[in-house]
């Protein structure tokens, strides 16, 4: 696993709240950012990481299950079916998790890392990790997904990510 100078940006930065960039060619500096977020996403625990939590307001995602690393451009979902529950968690939101609503299937077309096209068909919690990582590049966070229920239970843990989040955008300000 290697270094990176990347950090997961956590909410209510702006950068999250905001839809991504289209990326108009996969070259070398979009395969080095894939890689990059990779890392960062190994070193933090994450299954999955979206470009704009590592600060990056490009349309690029990262997942890995214990067969598989997808590295994804411009990844769009075409069609969803079903539904699924599924208690979720967010590099972005340290320490909450969520039970969510999601399709139980989705079907994904996106660009890997060569800039070839890929249709993928997902389901369970693969579906749910592409929903989730869409969705932030989108931006939407997962806890604009949940109910409202599941809001109101969420509300002190958000409260303490948001005081933190301010916290260290004010020192990150004195700093530079």
């Amino acid at each position: 696993m290697k270094k990176t100078k990347l950090r997961i940006h956590t909410w209510p930065e702006k950068i999250l709240r905001c839809r991504c960039r289209e990326v108009k060619e996969v070259n070398e500096e979009i395969r080095s950012l894939l890689d990059e977020m990779h890392s960062l996403m190994l070193i933090k625990g994450g299954v999955g990481l979206a470009a704009n939590q590592a600060g990056i307001g490009l349309r690029l995602i990262v997942i890995e299950t214990e067969d598989r690393l997808f590295k994804l451009v411009n990844p769009r979902i075409v069609k969803r079916t079903g539904k699924i529950y599924f208690k979720e968690g967010c590099l972005s939101f340290p320490g909450l998790e969520l039970n969510i609503k999601r399709s139980h299937k989705a079907w994904v077309i996106a660009l890997d890392e060569k800039g070839e096209k890929l249709e993928l068909e997902t389901e369970g919690i693969l579906a749910v990790v592409f929903q989730h990582e869409i969705d932030h590049i989108n931006g939407t966070g997962f806890i604009e997904r949940a109910s409202l229920r599941e809001k109101i239970k969420a509300y002190p843990q958000l409260r303490k990510i948001i005081r933190r989040t301010k916290r260290e955008l004010r020192k990150q300000r004195k700093k530079s």
